[in-house]
């Protein structure tokens, strides 16, 4: 008698989709912006400060200790040549383009998973700020020091004060690293609000109980 061999083969595991691929990616991004902002936003407080930090004066923009130590680490991989204060302002300009690169390809996942016109604006926000780190990078490169809105083109330590150079800077950046975030939170949490809507309406989840109060 002839034995049929049966074989027992799992199901195919099913791929996550598209959209929850980029979710992820969108939340892993936004969570780097958070530290990226909380870098500058302790580094405008410091140069507000000035002296009474008793860290730095308002004439040097203060950067923590391991981000110091990652710019020049950076700048002495990929400009080995180069003098240390080249390597220094590359390392910066660099590490700063890539960390924008981050944010925006975050709001632009984001922006697939919910088509929110706060999003929208996060999203032309950013790759405004985007541009201005991309011409401080290659004004740095190949012109010797980064040119832009927030160098006022290379004059702002022409107009004023090294106080005034460095604080312009800091603030506007502290500014452009701020100004996207809350465009961001309203249009989630409006996609919430309104995802929460559509569960209660379908009956998915109860309505919400509000006892009188006596």
């Amino acid at each position: 008698m002839a034995l049929e061999q049966v074989s027992h083969t799992s199901a195919p595991e099913q791929l996550p989709s598209l959209a929850t691929v980029l979710a992820a990616v969108a939340g892993v991004g936004l969570a780097f912006q958070v530290g990226h902002f909380a870098e500058h936003a302790m580094q405008f407080g410091v140069w507000i400060l000035g002296d009474y930090s008793n860290i730095c004066g308002r004439d040097t923009p203060w950067m923590s200790p391991w981000l110091t130590e990652m710019v020049r680490r950076a700048g002495t991989i990929m400009f080995p040549t180069a003098a240390p204060s080249r390597q220094m302002m590359l390392g910066m300009e660099v590490l700063h383009l890539i960390g924008n690169s981050i944010f925006l390809t975050s709001l632009g996942c984001l922006y697939y998973c919910v088509r929110s016109k706060w999003i929208r604006w996060a999203l032309y926000i950013e790759t405004f700020h985007l541009y201005e780190h991309l011409m401080l990078t290659l004004t740095a490169y190949f012109v010797g020091k980064p040119i832009g809105l927030s160098t006022l083109f290379g004059g702002s330590s022409v107009m004023g004060s090294p106080e005034f150079a460095v604080g312009y800077r800091v603030t506007w950046h502290f500014a452009m690293n701020l100004l996207p975030m809350p465009f961001a939170m309203i249009g989630l949490m409006e996609h919430v609000a309104r995802k929460s809507e559509r569960d209660v309406a379908a009956g998915l989840v109860a309505r919400p109980f509000v006892g009188k109060s006596t």
